[in-house]
């Protein structure tokens, strides 16, 4: 396939929600690049798909005008087939995300000296009026000699231009995204080095300091508590400090940030009075047991990211994945003029451990039985730890501890979450809960109800909140076994709500431990 009447496509390097990156050969000038094909959440009018194309083709466009050694180079932005399509430098270099998953925490002095180098990138990038908006470890290429490159400029804004969430898309990591973006609120230069931040602490803790069991407690995370204090940072735990204030204004500076990484980068400890220090104590969220949460007027993020290993640059383009409640690309519930509130009761019923399973739980291809939606082919997904049975036609994608299945037609979601928290499961639920009404807009109807489940404590919260798309009601089930914690979320449209134990029955009854 030809794009543009000079790229031939030659092999897809990566693909997310929001794109398909592929190795091509540039026939005019005789090289291979990096082509990333733009795809758009689903949901949009095509209205809003037109202006996001622009959009996307206007960004690109300004992040070509970047010229810096320590950034991916966008060569080219074309239309074909009615999509964007960018064309950037192509660069074999693992991730930094990669050397971590290799080789585990690094020691202070290299990731100063990494770190330099990623600001100085963004610096340059700054300066030229453009935020990234999505710093994090699988955006920085370690090449040979540990030098840096930059990429996924091509979804970069410029500073003070509109932003993105015209349409209501905002993109980011959950984990590394800044505590104003994820109110929806201004987004600088300041929002970069927060992010910046996060992405230093990860390199030398080995895991982002708010990464959570799933994006909604992560958000939460950056919102509400402070970062734990580092353990092997050493000397680079200043500039952390620094990086890491909630409010932008209290943020450390990019030059003070250079000055510090360099002294750490030369084996100098930074001086003792700089100031800069990490809260002892976390803030643990908390929620009274009666919930009474207001709607919100905040929008929030649904979809999360951290993406397989790829030893190309271009890779990393492909991350910002649209997953509903969980992601990179965050679809913000913006209900238009003629939605209203939907305040129908759920209709979801607990299961407990003495139901029997289904036989579409059971088999690895049959055909679901009368618990299940008409005709709908259902398959067990055997994973790292569980196995839980989802129709045969839905998505699968692994992101870190978190496990998501999706249906690209109707957007019903499954996620199942592993990451460990140390509440019992009533009161974790009351506390993401509680954590979220201030997130989810039109976050309604919460309710926390104990139940047991696979013979063991368990809670369920259930809510309704609004997307552009429409109302959508969620259950989120958490439990432990074992030691290992789980919790189980399933998000429907409502009002196809009242179908959801074809789902939950098959789904809650065929999931298996181990």
């Amino acid at each position: 396939m030809r794009v543009g009447d000079r790229y031939e496509l030659l092999s897809r390097l990566g693909q997310g929600g929001m794109g398909t990156v592929w190795r091509a050969h540039d026939e005019l000038l005789g090289r291979d690049v990096a082509v990333k094909e733009v795809l758009l959440p689903p949901g949009m009018s095509e209205t809003e798909r037109g202006q996001r194309h622009a959009r996307t083709i206007r960004e690109a466009r300004s992040a070509a005008r970047l010229s810096h050694p320590g950034v991916v180079t966008v060569h080219d932005v074309v239309e074909h087939e009615g999509r964007p399509w960018i064309v950037m430098e192509l660069v074999s270099a693992p991730s930094l995300q990669d050397v971590i998953d290799a080789e585990g925490p690094l020691p202070p002095r290299r990731v100063a000296a990494l770190g330099r180098q990623t600001l100085a990138a963004l610096r340059a990038a700054h300066a030229a009026g453009i935020v990234h908006r999505d710093v994090k470890p699988s955006n920085v290429l370690v090449a040979g000699a540990d030098r840096v490159v930059v990429t996924d400029f091509g979804i970069a804004a410029l500073e003070g231009d509109a932003t993105l969430t015209g349409t209501g898309v905002l993109i980011g990591s959950p984990a590394y995204i800044a505590p104003e973006r994820a109110r929806g609120e201004h987004s600088g230069p300041a929002s970069d080095l927060w992010s910046l931040g996060a992405t230093l602490y990860a390199a030398v803790e080995g895991r982002s300091p708010f990464e959570r069991s799933g994006p909604v407690s992560t958000l939460a995370a950056i919102m509400a508590e402070e970062p734990p204090p580092p353990l092997n940072a050493g000397p680079l735990t200043p500039v952390l400090a620094g990086l890491l204030r909630r409010d932008p204004v209290d943020r450390m500076t990019a030059a003070e940030a250079d000055r510090v990484l360099g002294q750490v980068a030369e084996g100098t400890r930074p001086p003792a009075g700089d100031g800069w220090t990490l809260p002892v104590v976390r803030r643990e969220l908390t929620a009274p047991a009666d919930l009474t949460l207001p709607a919100a007027p905040v929008p929030v993020p649904v979809s999360s990211s951290r993406r397989p290993a790829m030893l190309v640059a271009a890779s990393a383009l492909a991350g910002a994945l649209v997953v509903a409640a969980f992601g990179a690309v965050w679809v913000l519930g913006r209900p238009s003029a003629d939605e209203r509130p939907h305040t129908g009761a759920s209709s979801f019923r607990p299961l407990d451990a003495r139901t029997t399973p289904p036989a579409a739980a059971t088999g690895a291809a049959g055909v679901a039985g009368s618990a299940s939606p008409a005709a709908e082919h259902w398959t067990t997904r055997s994973e790292s730890g569980f196995s839980v049975p989802v129709p045969s036609s839905w998505s699968r994608r692994v992101d870190g501890d978190n496990v998501f299945y999706e249906d690209a037609s109707t957007q019903l979601l499954l996620q199942v979450g592993t990451t460990s928290w140390d509440a019992d499961p009533q009161t974790q639920a009351q506390a993401v809960s509680a954590s979220v009404a201030r997130s989810f807009r039109g976050y309604r109807e919460a309710a926390v109800t104990p139940t047991t489940y696979l013979g063991v404590p368990a809670a369920d919260l259930r809510f309704a909140y609004d997307r552009s798309t429409g109302t959508e009601r969620v259950i989120d089930r958490f439990f432990r076994i074992g030691g290992q914690c789980f919790a189980i979320y399933f998000r429907m449209p409502a009002d196809q709500w009242a179908n959801s134990s074809s789902y939950l029955d098959p789904i809650f009854n065929g999931f298996h431990v181990g």
